[in-house]
């Protein structure tokens, strides 16, 4: 590709942009369709016991593999900057049935995919990768209080995913507690 830059400079090459339509929803969309089908089903007293567990199962299934899938992305030496629910998207079959159509706490298979790296840089550093880590366990923690329980999941994905795993999630200790000071002193 030509191209000409501010200073008058020009040339062949340079980079490329690639974008994706992903189909389905984010995860954020997915953890409130499920707490809210959890929450009514709670209240009309509808669930036994082993049907709660069979819920609370399919979230740790779907923590397990967004576990996996950032620690693939810290892997390859990439940290996103921003991770939140909002920033996780599940893709779902072939989109025959729009997600917002499907009856009761929806699905929760498919595949994790992370969107919007606009805050993403690269780094090898465990620290980096445990802030990633926190903010995640964060914004889970203050908008899916039902989900929040089974973020040790999500560690255990990334652990499953990263051999070398557990330098970051041991850092990940050191954040937290550096964390609750911060909140407790304002």
């Amino acid at each position: 590709m030509d191209w000409e830059g501010q200073g008058g400079e020009s040339g062949w090459g340079g980079a490329w942009l690639m974008m994706e339509w992903i189909e389905g929803p984010v995860v954020r969309v997915v953890l409130e369709k499920w707490e809210a089908w959890m929450r009514a089903q709670e209240k009309s007293g509808s669930l036994d016991a082993g049907q709660i567990e069979a819920q609370q199962a399919r979230v740790k299934d779907l923590f397990r593999r967004v576990g996996g899938t950032i620690a693939s992305l810290h892997k390859a030496g990439v940290v996103h900057g921003d991770l939140t629910t909002s920033n996780l998207m599940l893709r779902v079959g072939d989109g025959s049935v729009p997600y917002e159509d499907i009856d009761g706490p929806g699905t929760m298979e498919g595949e994790i995919v992370i969107i919007d790296f606009g805050l993403a840089g690269q780094s090898i550093q465990d620290e980096d990768k445990a802030v990633d880590l926190y903010v995640l366990e964060r914004a889970i923690g203050s908008t899916h209080p039902l989900s929040e329980p089974f973020f040790e999941e999500l560690l255990v994905g990334y652990k499953h995913g990263n051999k070398a795993a557990v330098s970051t999630l041991r850092r990940l200790e050191d954040v937290r507690m550096r964390g609750r000071k911060r909140s407790m002193l304002g």
